[in-house]
């Protein structure tokens, strides 16, 4: 994706928190097809007469719905779908509005984009909310709730990143691929900007997606050479 959507500009992403204070490096995994072959071909799921695998008469195929006014998010659902056929998963994918994105969301799997300066942004994707659910997938797990729960009530920050990551890993249970894993992270993609030749815009900050600090945060160190 990397070299087929964003031509180089941007990084394999492992989480919502990437380079964060209270990321847990325990999300990070590495790009092996022919062990997710292994997995599948071990749990049952064996290719059928069309290299589309089936496991008890059910074909791995699913929909995959993006935002239509999107168009990055539409290239990066297509190269998810190329690349699952390559292991024999067959995925259609979907333009909608976000008047319908939000629900079907709830039952189908939909081409997010997150990323802030706050570790609220985990416990929004992953915390139990009153109806069951976490707040944007069919999410719900008493321990991750817990962790994050005393998070927010502890008393210094470094206590309260210690319980951020325990509700992503804590060794035994979480929502890193040892553990849950409700949502599967892709790229984090670079913000460029178009500049002058001569305007030297300082060393930047980890730029959100698309909110918190703006790239003329920094502007009383910008130089003119």
């Amino acid at each position: 994706m990397l070299e087929n959507v964003v031509n180089g500009y941007g990084t394999p992403a492992y989480s919502v928190c990437d380079k964060m204070p209270w990321y847990n490096s325990a999300a990070e995994v590495e790009y092996n097809p022919e062990e997710a072959k292994t997995i599948l071909e071990n749990a049952g799921w064996t290719p059928g007469a069309d290299g589309i695998r089936e496991k008890n008469g059910i074909r791995a195929a699913f929909n995959l719905l993006y935002p239509a006014s999107d168009s990055l998010r539409q290239a990066l659902a297509a190269d998810t779908q190329n690349q699952l056929k390559e292991l024999g998963i067959e995925v259609t994918i979907e333009g909608v509005g976000w008047d319908t994105a939000y629900d079907r969301a709830q039952a189908e799997p939909l081409m997010w984009g997150w990323g802030a300066h706050s570790p609220m942004e985990l416990y929004n994707i992953y915390h139990t909310l009153e109806n069951g659910l976490a707040g944007f997938s069919p999410y719900s797990n008493e321990t991750v709730d817990r962790y994050m729960d005393e998070a927010l009530a502890a008393g210094d920050l470094d206590t309260s990143y210690e319980l951020w990551q325990k509700a992503q890993w804590d060794g035994t249970t979480g929502i890193t691929q040892e553990g849950d894993i409700p949502w599967i992270w892709l790229v984090n993609i670079d913000h460029l900007y178009w500049s002058r030749e001569n305007l030297k815009v300082a060393e930047q900050k980890l730029h959100p997606h698309g909110h918190g600090w703006s790239i003329v945060n920094n502007v009383d160190q910008w130089i003119w050479q």
